[in-house]
Parts: C-alpha cells; sequence; structure tokens
C-alpha cells in the first residue's frame, strides 16, 4: 500500500486559499489573519502585516492548520510554531480517527495479526497430522480470514461512506445529523459487505462508481469473498443450495470437494491483494470527493 498525507489536517497556505470559492475566500482571508493576530498579541510578538502573512506562508515560523475532520465534523484552526512543533498531526483530537490510510492500514494489520497466529497453529498441527492435507487442516482458520477480509471490504466502505455523508452536512445540528445517519443505517444495513449494493449506493449518492475504477478481476474476486463468507456465516462452511445459485460457484467450481470449499494459503494471499487494491481504489476515489468538499464544507462551519 503507498502511504498517503493525512487529508485531515491541511497547512493553510496560498494553495489552500484558493481552493476557496471567490465568494468564501475574503472572508477566510480574514478569518485566518484574525486568528494568527490574536495568536501573536497573546504570546508577545509582532504579527506580520497582512500582506506579509499571505505570502510565502509555507516559510512562516507562525503557521496555521485547519482540522477538517469528516468523521466527526470537528472544525479547528490549530496555530503550530515551526521552532517547538516537531511532528505532524495524526489524530483528529475529538474523535482519535486518522487519515484514510491510517484506518486502511488499521484493518490491513488486523487481518494480518489473526493470519499469523493461525500459520503458527497450523505449523504446529501438522507434526501431528502428517498425513493430513493442509487445507483440511487449516480448514477453519481460512474461513475465518475470508470471514475477516469480507468485514474489512464492508468497514472501509461504510467508513467512507459516512465520512461523505458528514462533510456534505457540514454546519448541521448534530442531533440532525445523527439522526439522519441512523436512518440511512437502517435502510443500508449491511449493504456495503455486498460490492454490487455499495456501488450502487455511491452512485446514487456521491456519482461514485466504484465499478469503473475496478479490473473485472478484482470486481468478480470481492464478489466471491463476500459470497464465500455468507456460506461460512449462514452455513457452518457448507456450501448449500443458495451458495450453489450465486455466480461464485460458477467460477469456482475447481475449489468444490464435495459439501466443502477448498480453501488453500495461496488463496488467502490472493483474496488479500484484492481487498487491499480494492479499498485502496475506493479510498482514492474518496479523498477526490473529500477534497472537492472540503474547502466548502471548513467556510460554511465558520459562516454558520
Amino acid at each position: 500500500m503507498k502511504e498517503q498525507k493525512n487529508e485531515i489536517y491541511t497547512r493553510i497556505d496560498e494553495d489552500f486559499i484558493l481552493k476557496f470559492k471567490p465568494k468564501h475566500r475574503n472572508y477566510m482571508k480574514k478569518l485566518y489573519y484574525d486568528f494568527y493576530s490574536e495568536f501573536c498579541v497573546h504570546y508577545k510578538r509582532k504579527p506580520l502585516t497582512k500582506d506579509e502573512f499571505y505570502s510565502n506562508m509555507h516559510r512562516r515560523r507562525i503557521q496555521l492548520y485547519q482540522l477538517c475532520c469528516p468523521y466527526c465534523g470537528t472544525v479547528e484552526i490549530i496555530p503550530v510554531d515551526k521552532k517547538l512543533h516537531i511532528e505532524m498531526f495524526k489524530y483528529c483530537p475529538n474523535c482519535g480517527r486518522g487519515s484514510t490510510f491510517d484506518n486502511l492500514f488499521k484493518q490491513v494489520s488486523r487481518f494480518i495479526r489473526i493470519e499469523g497466529i493461525n500459520r503458527i497453529g497450523l505449523k504446529e498441527f501438522k507434526k501431528e497430522h502428517m498425513d493430513t492435507e493442509e487445507w483440511v487442516l487449516g480448514y477453519d482458520c481460512y474461513q475465518m480470514e475470508i470471514i475477516e477480509l469480507a468485514s474489512i471490504i464492508e468497514v472501509v466502505f461504510r467508513d467512507c461512506f459516512e465520512a461523505l455523508l458528514c462533510i456534505n452536512n457540514f454546519g448541521t445540528e448534530d442531533s440532525h445529523n445523527a439522526y439522519i445517519k441512523k436512518t440511512l443505517k437502517r435502510y443500508y444495513n449491511n449493504d456495503f459487505m455486498n460490492i454490487e449494493k455499495a456501488n450502487n449506493i455511491f452512485k446514487k449518492a456521491y456519482e461514485i462508481n466504484i465499478k469503473e475504477k475496478l479490473d473485472n478481476d478484482t470486481w468478480f474476486a470481492l464478489i466471491d469473498i463476500v459470497a464465500l463468507r455468507n456460506m461460512m456465516v449462514h452455513n457452518n462452511g457448507n456450501i448449500d443450495e443458495h451458495f450453489k445459485s450465486t455466480s461464485t460457484y460458477k467460477r469456482l467450481q475447481n475449489h468444490i470437494v464435495g459439501n466443502l470449499f477448498k480453501l488453500e494459503s495461496k488463496d488467502i494471499a490472493h483474496y488479500l491483494d484484492v481487498v487491499i487494491k480494492a479499498v485502496t481504489d475506493i479510498s482514492d476515489l474518496y479523498l477526490e470527493k473529500y477534497y472537492s468538499l472540503r474547502n466548502s464544507a471548513i467556510a460554511n462551519f465558520y459562516f454558520n
């Protein structure tokens, strides 16, 4: 996975100011300069003139950062003295969430921990059952890992959707936002685990087409992960008539052994790669939309 910058914190500089709409720009420039001036007065420093402040802003000792957290709606201006501040901001102080990359990394790290423990156990188990095929020994472990991969798909897609919902409603009372989220959650339930349903939701809500971003192999692999997960959760891992009616059954017939689905370590590795690629792509789509909405959301927050 490629590391991305933390999008919830942005240094306020000339480029950032230009991203505000013309009708917002002068208001925001006055807001930021007044904040900077008050900070300087408080710490007994002589503030720059407004023209000086808005030139070569990245070189100034006193800099301002804008926090805009799409997960909880927190918007704050944070002053930074470059001579005193060393580390960059990482998390929202209100909800504790970080960047989309950080959230994705946490999800994948959880899977890697589960997989690592399973492999250690299987290695020892194999010593006691030398004549048993590895996929049989790992049958339950591999199913657990498929279920976790499906959960990653659901969590990342749902978080991106709710973050965009939040940033689209900045300035709305918290109680109203909470009601909207609660109502929508009842409506879409666990649809974000189903890539086809998730795609329809994103298209209708934000004009984001996930399917166009993913190649066919990735798209169908995501469908297969969720179909396998449903069979494993709802029928204790045994192939039933419902699973036989899915497109996954037709694609993966070479994995069928009686009423069991043969999973191997190489299959898990393939599906992990698929999930990382997919959630990285959806995160990129989310960030593109987030950046297009961010400055207007910030301006509307301060206006209201």
